[in-house]
């Protein structure tokens, strides 16, 4: 005779013990899937951060100065003349893009399919995606950009004490058309080259991830177009300067700082990435203190910024 045996099925307890052990694995799990995104979106950033300072020494190869912040006067903000974003796209495989250009116009005058691509180079993946500009100078708005030219430790235009800067006089370097539209005058260039990092191209910042308040994320304020003429969304500054405005590395929760929307500070924890004027890139802890960060922000100041 044969004994049929039957298996017994999982008891209620039994099976919301293997729930729970599943549940704790997947816990366990999640944590470290977003560290492994998060260090890839990091390596991604100082990427980008690369591209740029790539780009910006084939500029200079190209032209004999390094990129200006931007062209002409900052009369027109939030419209105004091609920027840094602008002027290195050639040297990112962005020449299509480029071509769009008639750099003797203001923003505003150009196609939209010139202001209104987003870069990848200029995107960081961790901070949302792109969207266009609000209340910019046109009013379907324009690409936005994750970083920002090092403008030294504090704005003071063409004579400003870091590496990424306006063109000089920039004033007179406008003018107007037959039909009164602001044209710039030709002959504009760049006013610095590397031997005016006298401080050393592996001590000085170039671009760096900008501080962006969680309020003003995506496209508006800081976080407008880096096509237009709207200057804080285009450059940083760091360290304390010499009216004693201080501007620390911003975590990204930042919204009320003084000064945070002129400041760098990446989305990363704990961390700020920068290109330096020699190419590499570096990640710096928010906690570096502001005499440091002036040092590097500065390209003549001659500090002593060994400790960093």
């Amino acid at each position: 005779m044969f004994v049929s045996r039957r298996r017994a099925a999982f008891t209620l307890i039994e099976l919301l013990v293997v729930i729970a052990i599943i549940a704790v694995l997947i816990g366990l799990l999640l944590p470290a899937v977003q560290k492994v995104r998060e260090a890839a979106a990091r390596v991604q950033c100082s990427n980008n951060l690369k591209q740029l300072g790539l780009a910006s020494h084939n500029y200079h190869d190209n032209l004999q100065t390094l990129p200006p912040a931007w062209l002409g006067g900052n009369s027109l903000d939030p419209d105004g003349w091609a920027s840094w974003g602008v002027l290195l796209l050639p040297y990112l495989e962005q020449n299509n893009i480029y071509q769009l250009w008639n750099l003797n116009y203001p923003a505003s005058k150009q196609p939209a399919a010139a202001y209104q691509q987003q870069v990848k180079a200029y995107h960081c993946p961790s901070r949302p995606d792109f969207v266009l500009s609000t209340s910019d100078f046109v009013a379907g708005g324009g690409g936005l950009t994750d970083y920002a030219a090092s403008f030294g430790t504090g704005a003071n235009g063409s004579n400003s004490n870091g590496t990424i800067i306006p063109t000089a006089n920039m004033g007179s370097s406008v003018t107007t058309d037959a039909s009164g539209n602001p044209v710039l005058k030709p002959g504009w260039r760049g006013q610095l080259n590397l031997l005016s990092i006298s401080d050393g191209t592996s001590n000085t910042l170039l671009f760096g991830e900008k501080h962006i308040r969680p309020n003003s994320l995506r496209g508006k304020n800081e976080d407008r177009s880096i096509f237009g003429g709207q200057t804080n969304s285009q450059r940083r500054m760091a360290g304390l300067d010499v009216n004693g405005d201080a501007r620390p590395l911003r975590p990204p929760q930042d919204q009320t700082g003084v000064l945070a929307n002129s400041s760098f500070g990446g989305p990363h924890t704990g961390i700020c990435q920068f290109v330096l004027a020699d190419g590499s890139v570096k990640a710096f802890l928010l906690s570096t203190d502001l005499n440091t960060l002036a040092g590097l922000s500065t390209r003549s100041g001659g500090e002593n910024i060994s400790n960093w």
